[in-house]
């Protein structure tokens, strides 16, 4: 039988998983990547865009309408691809340790890496000049997703061109 493009890219994928899960997948770590997946559900997104609205003036209440905006193009995308895709979790193909069960059954893109994305975009449009610092935070994210057993990397590279396609997209129309 001949391996198609996307099986051998899910082959080098589930290696890397392997690895990262190896090198990264230690208990301390496992209780870290709990952590910064917890806080990356979404709900600090929106507190922190409301403190920005009420704390400064019409450059925070840019900010929470342009990321409203974002997350109203990427929440959609990102749930129509994972429904189109339908790629199983790691901890489900491959038989391995996880740190949770998610909220769906589906890896592919990952949503906290998108929304985290997004995130980072936004805050490097209207706050934060050290871009290194946004990249590391999205890079947690996705990397304690993997950790947990939950994400191949390639979802997290995924999800995080997703989250930053879609702040892009809507800078077109809707950045003043």
């Amino acid at each position: 039988m001949k391996r198609t493009t996307l099986d051998h890219l899910h082959s080098v994928d589930a290696r890397f998983f392997l690895l990262v899960s190896a090198y990264l997948g230690g208990g301390g770590s496992r209780t870290t990547a709990r952590l910064i997946s917890r806080l990356a559900d979404g709900p600090l997104y929106l507190v922190i865009a409301l403190g920005f609205a009420a704390c400064d003036g019409e450059r925070g209440l840019r900010f929470l309408t342009f990321g409203l905006a974002c997350y109203a193009l990427e929440v959609p995308l990102y749930l129509l691809l994972k429904r189109f895709f339908k790629r199983e979790r790691p901890f489900r193909q491959l038989n391995c340790w996880h740190g949770f069960v998610p909220a769906d059954e589906f890896s592919f893109p990952s949503g906290h890496t998108a929304a985290a994305a997004v995130f980072a975009a936004l805050l490097g449009i209207y706050y934060v000049d050290n871009a290194f610092l946004l990249c590391a935070g999205v890079f947690l994210v996705g990397a304690s997703r993997v950790v947990l057993g939950v994400h191949f990397p390639g979802d997290i590279f995924a999800g995080a061109i997703l989250g930053i396609s879609c702040v892009g997209v809507m800078a077109f129309g809707l950045l003043p």
